[in-house]
């Protein structure tokens, strides 16, 4: 069973004299709106702060409110979104939205039980929307707040299975006590500010925590070798041939209706595999373009969580007559023509 070395009252009162002390100034914590708890949550979900911090603001600036948001096209949250990766949490955002405004009155729900049932809302993202937004004492735990406590109370393992449930039991059983219950705002952000500042991934600011001198890690001296990594998901690699088809600063773009990582995104028209001698053949079966090949360009990769996708760029010319409708030219990245960032790498790559 997991136990801190000192009283609860004392670890938060470190805690929280810490955080007071050191707190950076960020967009989302100039108030408790639900609805800006919300949307730097998922921003920051896998994306550090500093990338997420013009994200953030210019997000508001478009979608100031659940209702604006919930009306809004995919297409033109995805363009506001793009560049920021994993787009799958723009399109849940979205979709939750609708149901707040649908099945809420257009407030995110207090109760935990249905927060868990809106898209994209899982047990951490749902904690601390209810927590910073609420005061309502509900724990967090991601990969900050594992580490720390992976360090602090010497667990051994990876923080995965049985081991991350006993710790998920731990911090319920923490958060319900008076002295944490009743600063829940301030002590789940010191929380996630003490993994992301002090008690990092590498070289951990020991000297300067305030949890050191009853931290279990740093006694032993194990605070660089906790936790132990979990088990990592093996990478699939993908690889696709792309045809760069220009008319002064246009390209000819087609949307993806098919990939569900990509899907929604408008991209250079690509066939699967690395180019061969049928490339033209295979781009005509496809997408029904004649094309002309003018010269083969360096490879980009791109990761999307688990998966290494590999484009090849062809700079190619169109023989054919105007495409389908499928199509349209515009440059990359207009707003209403959504494009992963992939597509601004392939750009880049060709000017060097």
């Amino acid at each position: 069973m997991l136990k801190l070395s000192i009283p609860v009252q004392e670890f938060a009162s470190h805690l929280l004299k810490w955080y007071r002390e050191n707190r950076r100034d960020l967009p989302w914590r100039k108030n408790s709106d639900p609805y800006r708890v919300w949307v730097s949550e998922v921003m920051l979900q896998q994306t550090q702060v500093k990338t997420v911090v013009p994200y953030f603001e210019e997000f508001l600036r478009t979608y100031p409110s659940i209702e604006a948001l919930a009306n809004a096209q995919e297409n033109e949250i995805l363009s506001t979104w793009s560049g920021l990766g994993y787009y799958k949490r723009a399109r849940n955002l979205h979709k939750a939205a609708q149901i707040v405004c649908e099945q809420h009155g257009g407030e995110f729900p207090p109760d935990l039980s249905q927060a868990l049932q809106l898209p994209g809302i899982g047990p951490y993202t749902a904690g601390a929307i209810l927590s910073l937004a609420y005061g309502k004492p509900v724990p967090i735990l991601d990969g900050n707040i594992g580490r720390l406590f992976s360090r602090y109370l010497k667990i051994e393992g990876a923080l995965e299975g049985s081991t991350l449930a006993q710790l998920r039991r731990f911090l319920v059983q923490l958060v319900s006590e008076a002295s944490v219950a009743e600063s829940i705002r301030d002590f789940n952000q010191a929380l996630m500010e003490m993994g992301a500042l002090v008690c990092t991934p590498r070289n951990p600011q020991c000297v300067s925590c305030p949890l050191a001198a009853s931290c279990i890690a740093y006694e032993k001296g194990l605070e660089k070798t906790l936790p132990q990594p979990r088990t990592r998901r093996a990478v699939q690699e993908f690889h696709y041939t792309v045809a760069l088809i220009a008319r002064g600063e246009k390209y000819l773009l087609t949307q993806n209706r098919e990939d569900t990582f990509l899907r929604g995104f408008w991209e250079f028209p690509r066939i699967q595999g690395p180019p061969t001698s049928r490339l033209a053949e295979n781009f005509k079966m496809t997408h029904g373009l004649h094309l002309k090949v003018r010269k083969r360009a360096a490879p980009v990769s791109h990761r999307i969580t688990f998966r290494k996708l590999n484009f090849h760029p062809v700079l190619v010319s169109l023989q054919s007559p105007e495409p389908q409708q499928t199509f349209t030219w515009t440059k990359p990245g207009q707003k209403g023509y959504p494009v992963s960032s992939y597509i601004q790498k392939i750009l880049k790559s060709l000017e060097s």
